[in-house]
């Protein structure tokens, strides 16, 4: 019998638990409770200092790549910069990111992407340097991706980072 109440107290406090989860995750209360704070502003140099966790990955040209193994070589262009922002900012929606314009007074050439996790909605900053070129017309980026909050990511930064430039990538051979 004491079982059995132990039970049922169990279940119901589950459901009044995924209950309060419904409600604040798709009311968007958690969005408040979660906050983004400021985009990180992180510099491209072969010299800069990583995060200490496992919340980040880069996509840099390996001229400018810090030392890490959370990096990936980005993916060079024979297209304007204004062209690949373009197409950064329209695929950035099926990866889970919002442009973020303007965000810490954004100079040219950077944009500033929000992403949320699916379940929990936990925001990843993602910010992007256009690399324009010394001569001739080819076009790179640096991707800086990084957890707000935690230590660990799980490899998700650097999944999405992954998946997106995959997509930019088919679409630029599409389009040039």
């Amino acid at each position: 019998m004491q079982l059995k109440r132990f039970a049922m107290v169990a279940i119901w406090g589950l459901l009044v638990l995924a209950g309060i989860f419904v409600v604040v995750r798709f009311t968007g209360l958690i969005d408040q409770i979660l906050p983004a704070g400021d985009p990180p502003n992180y510099t491209f140099d072969p010299g800069a200092e990583v995060p200490q966790g496992n919340n980040f990955f880069i996509a840099c040209p390996d001229r400018l790549a810090p030392k890490t193994g959370r990096h990936m070589q980005s993916p060079v262009f024979d297209a304007a910069a204004s062209t690949l922002a373009d197409l950064l900012i329209e695929t950035a929606p099926a990866h889970g990111m919002t442009l973020m314009r303007g965000a810490n007074g954004a100079k040219p050439g950077k944009l500033y992407f929000l992403a949320r996790s699916p379940v929990f909605h936990f925001p990843d900053w993602v910010e992007v340097e256009l690399v324009l070129p010394e001569t001739g017309n080819e076009v790179t980026f640096c991707m800086f991706a990084q957890s707000v909050y935690g230590s660990e990511d799980l490899g998700q930064n650097e999944k999405r980072t992954r998946a997106w430039i995959a997509d930019v990538v088919a679409r630029m051979g599409q389009a040039g």
